[in-house]
């Protein structure tokens, strides 16, 4: 039981409001535990967007059961406070502003719940071959040469930035060529 319920419940049941009978205190565990649930979704949409599973990962992980995870989860999707494609979207078109390639966006939005084939005109709304290249040629342009494994260094930098390995060879080739 998650701790908010049981303060909830512990103010509900303070006085003489004591459940008679078993049943009656599963009940009311039950309703103080949807209303703090709800209350919860509220709370963490209200900061910022989530994916349906980051959002039901979260609600497990604050103790709620897996019925109620399910129920709050639908309905918020049913009420379009959640939508992965919506959060996809946005999600991609921040980590392109950040210099993140096609891979590690594709890899990070799985990782988070959602789909590839959900977000609307994935990938060619966010990426042009064009902007990708010159995207990946600034970030290895800033790279420190030192003279010692310069090449590899700059391919498993945007390797691990997301871009493709033919990609960032013949970018890491241009840039140690001179061909800025």
């Amino acid at each position: 039981m998650p701790v908010s319920v049981g303060r909830r419940l512990e103010k509900e049941l303070d006085g003489d409001a004591t459940p008679s009978s078993r049943n009656e205190l599963l009940f009311l565990v039950k309703e103080v535990s949807r209303r703090c649930g709800r209350a919860k979704v509220e709370d963490l949409l209200s900061r910022r967007d989530y994916s349906s599973s980051e959002l039901a990962e979260r609600l497990r992980r604050d103790g709620y059961s897996d019925v109620l995870v399910e129920e709050l989860v639908t309905r918020a999707l049913e009420c379009g406070l959640v939508n992965d494609a919506r959060y996809g979207a946005a999600f991609a078109r921040s980590k392109v502003a950040c210099g993140w390639g096609r891979v590690k966006i594709e890899r990070e939005l799985e990782r988070r719940g959602v789909p590839v084939s959900s977000v609307e005109g994935w990938p060619e709304e966010f990426f042009s071959e064009d902007e990708e290249r010159e995207r990946a040629r600034l970030l290895a342009s800033r790279r420190r040469v030192t003279g010692k494994n310069d090449y590899e260094k700059t391919v498993r930098f945007l390797v691990g930035r997301g871009y493709g390995y033919a990609l960032s060879s013949e970018v890491a080739r241009d840039i140690l060529r001179g061909e800025d």
